[in-house]
């Protein structure tokens, strides 16, 4: 065994492992892998910015089918220049393509979380008494709503953002210090103030979907967000719709597994 590691060794450093170092294809593919994955944690830890998996995903794959397709392509000395021409091309394109991750990538938590709640919770411009006779406006207000108003779209997105903010504050008293510091992404914490939203912040705060996270249990911390899909004692469908995308949000850039 030795022996191989040896002459394998004596063989890549006859075939002139400089040039092969920054003029393969194969190992410019490499250098790019390496790059593509560790930028979306430098991103998050270094900036707070939250981007998207998928398109990571996307890169990476077209970087190793480069990588395999150069492989097969004869690098000698006379290519040189279009060898570096290729390469050049290859980090312009994962540039480009790698702009709709930094553009989409949400950095306003509250806009996260008012996309992700207000599709569930409903909007009524004009006030209304719900069930129990309580007076209601907008996405569910009740605080200062009162018979005979109106609010505009903006007016009751407002509302909302305040209140998100006010679940968000109460339910961050449960995390760790580390939890807040580096697993709440803005996806997840959006999941989790959903959550709060729904139930109260006590009862969200209090839930195994939180004990988990605090423990390093991403996924199983979103999945137990799952488990708030009943109401009376029956699983209801639109708990499950919803807790089924909260569960989406959560899981953004963590394996399922």
């Amino acid at each position: 065994m030795k022996e191989f590691f040896r002459r394998t060794f004596i063989e890549i450093v006859n075939r002139d492992w400089k040039r092969i170092t920054l003029q393969s294809y194969t190992a410019w593919a490499f250098y790019a892998l390496i790059a593509v994955t560790m930028a979306p944690d430098i991103l998050y830890a270094g900036f707070e910015i939250d981007t998207n998996p998928l398109v990571w995903g996307w890169l990476q794959l077209l970087i190793a089918i480069f990588g395999v397709v150069g492989r097969l392509i004869i690098q000698d000395h006379k290519t040189r220049i279009v060898r570096r021409l290729c390469i050049a091309a290859i980090v312009v394109t994962a540039l480009a393509l790698a702009l709709p991750v930094l553009a989409a990538a949400p950095d306003d938590r509250d806009s996260v979380a008012f996309t992700l709640i207000s599709k569930w919770e409903g909007k009524k411009n004009h006030s209304y008494q719900d069930m129990v006779g309580v007076w209601t406006i907008c996405y569910g207000h009740t605080a200062t709503a009162g018979p005979g108003q109106w609010r505009s779209d903006d007016d009751c997105r407002d509302l909302l953002i305040e209140e998100i903010a006010l679940y968000r504050d109460a339910l961050h008293r449960y995390f760790s210090e580390k939890t807040k510091r580096s697993r709440l992404t803005v996806r997840r914490d959006a999941a989790y103030t959903s959550l709060a939203y729904n139930v109260g912040a006590r009862a969200a705060g209090k839930s195994t979907a939180t004990r988990r996270l605090n423990r390093g249990d991403i996924a199983g911390g979103c999945r137990a967000i799952g488990w708030w899909n009943k109401s009376g004692g029956r699983t209801v469908r639109g708990l499950v719709l919803r807790r089924s995308e909260e569960y989406e949000y959560c899981m953004a850039g963590v394996p399922a597994w």
